[in-house]
């Protein structure tokens, strides 16, 4: 009798984001800045014969509420996670397998940290390499636009660029990524309130008032374009000081339109008042994260205590330079 044969499976990895300059207004036609950091969601992908797309997902219900990741069942999760496996399936031109696809998610999901994207896309390098095929990153950050546009309505394209190239980039609608030289990485401290939402709901409200005060809204999105171009120097310069006032002039426009939220200002305030050079909220708030800028590990850690005792969750995040990689065949 001959032994069965092993079907090989593939990992790969996406990190999450943070948008340091530019989130709403990227969706009206402004550019943004955004960061790739080290919370990882991880795609395991296997080739099967039963022509069906196979997706399970254990996701960090830790980090919303229970204090236990569990597997997760529900379809309107899964959907986009199946989306991706297929978009690739449709590109290879795979029409009798399938594949088998497991997700380990370690981003919270509705917290401003890009999820979802991370997920889409560590899922397609997987499938890609488990069809045999390797695919670049731009074609990767194209196939995964269709799965965000079932959670996010029409997603500006930020967050799977950003965890696509990692890195900092700055980009720009419809698909526009330049990556950015460093002088030194940035001293970025992640905070979440522990409020999570809709990034589609809220992005959707913006994009709707934005149509009824239009002369508002474009002013706003030629100031933030002004700032996105700034901070760049800045952080291409090394200009921290410089960095922070940017970030801390980009949160009060994102006040004026409506998209911050109580708890999002304590911390901010709290930062500040603890030393940070600048902080605002990442993503689309609501609730979600917030970011601070430090001025180094020290004044990081100092920044995180005080935080913490308001009730928010530090994560301990670092730059991802790598963006998407495909880990191994086992």
């Amino acid at each position: 009798m001959k032994p069965e044969k092993m079907v090989p499976t593939i990992s790969a990895r996406a990190p999450a984001k943070i948008i340091l300059t530019g989130e709403h207004f990227v969706v009206l036609g402004a550019p943004a800045l955004a960061m790739a950091v080290d919370l990882y969601s991880t795609a395991y992908a296997s080739r099967n014969e039963t022509g069906k797309v196979e997706v399970e997902a254990t996701v960090p219900l830790k980090l919303v509420d229970s204090g236990k990741g569990r597997g997760a069942n529900s379809e309107e999760l899964l959907k986009p996670l199946r989306a991706a496996a297929q978009a690739v399936l449709n590109r290879v031109h795979r029409k009798t397998g399938g594949v088998h696809v497991q997700v380990e998610c370690d981003i919270p999901i509705g917290a401003g940290l890009g999820s979802s994207a991370s997920t889409s896309v560590a899922i397609i390098a997987a499938v890609a390499k488990s069809q045999g095929v390797r695919i670049g990153k731009k074609e990767i950050f194209r196939l995964a636009y269709k799965p965000e546009t079932l959670i996010h309505s029409k997603p500006s394209g930020v967050d799977q660029a950003t965890t696509t190239y990692g890195g900092v980039i700055e980009y720009k609608r419809p698909g526009k990524v330049e990556s950015i030289k460093l002088s030194r990485r940035p001293c970025i401290l992640v905070c979440d309130t522990g409020l999570h939402r809709s990034t589609g709901r809220l992005v959707g409200a913006v994009v709707k008032r934005s149509k009824s005060q239009e002369a508002f809204y474009r002013d706003r999105v030629k100031e933030v374009a002004g700032i996105t171009i700034s901070a760049r120097r800045a952080l291409e310069g090394g200009r921290d000081e410089e960095l922070g006032e940017l970030m801390n002039r980009n949160q009060e426009l994102l006040r004026e339109i409506g998209v911050s939220h109580p708890m999002l200002e304590r911390l901010i305030m709290a930062s500040t008042k603890s030393g940070a050079l600048g902080a605002k909220l990442t993503g689309a708030g609501g609730g979600g994260c917030m970011i601070a800028l430090c001025r180094g590990d020290e004044s990081k850690q100092r920044i995180a205590r005080r935080l913490r005792r308001m009730g928010g969750r530090v994560y301990r995040t670092n730059l991802a330079m790598k963006g998407v990689e495909v880990l191994r065949d086992s």
